[in-house]
């Protein structure tokens, strides 16, 4: 009997090698977790970014077949959603600042380049609109391809960012490419627009610009 229950009993060599096979196992489920968490979240990125740049290609194909701004005209007022949700209205009147929009692209080599001659230009301006004694400039950016908040990144610390819901169903749908820049008088109507790749001469047109209105 005492003999059958020593066979049946497992030896004590036995039992490291099972702890070690177990916690060998567990290791390997703790890392197809890790593993799987990394791809679930690279997928979702790469769905958001798909989904981005597809809204962007209907809004260039929509963009092709609409009328461009003309100077002189005016323009509707925009509902700006910002990071934080909060939603504001830029609003059109005399005693409105003048406003400056800057139209953007995440997926835009040209915005790359433009974005630091914008930010130069309006710190080069910093002082005139500081001490500028009437209603002065407002700035906004807006991100033409952010589909959410969590997609609407920071175009630069000088222009406060936003995004437009249905963005394509308003006047933005006839900025035909991007980087572009939109002046609207306090009124709201266009005043001067610098569409497409910035170079230096814009530049200096936009800083101009950006100095004559803060005369006003």
């Amino acid at each position: 009997m005492t003999k059958h229950e020593d066979s049946a009993t497992p030896s004590a060599s036995a039992r490291p090698t099972e702890d070690g096979w177990a916690r060998g196992f567990q290791a390997f489920l703790l890392l197809a977790v890790c593993v799987l968490c990394v791809l679930v979240v690279l997928l979702l990125r790469q769905n958001r970014e798909l989904r981005s740049q597809i809204e962007f290609k209907k809004r260039v194909e929509q963009t092709s077949a609409a009328p461009s701004l003309a100077i002189g005209e005016s323009v509707a007022p925009l509902e700006l959603i910002a990071p934080d949700k909060s939603i504001t209205r830029t609003t059109f009147g005399e005693h409105e600042p003048a406003t400056l929009v800057f139209f953007v692209a995440e997926h835009c080599g040209y915005c790359e380049k433009a974005i630091p001659l914008w930010t130069a230009a309006l710190r080069d301006s910093r002082e005139s609109l500081a001490a500028a004694k009437g209603p002065g400039l407002r700035i906004v950016g807006i991100v033409a391809d952010a589909l959410d908040d969590a997609s609407l990144k920071q175009i630069a610390p000088e222009i406060p960012t936003f995004r437009v819901q249905d963005g394509p169903r308003t006047w933005l749908l006839r900025v035909n490419a991007t980087p572009s820049a939109v002046l609207l008088s306090p009124l709201g109507k266009v005043e001067n627009f610098w569409i497409g790749e910035t170079n230096a001469a814009q530049v200096d047109e936009l800083r101009n610009a950006i100095l004559a209105a803060a005369a006003r």
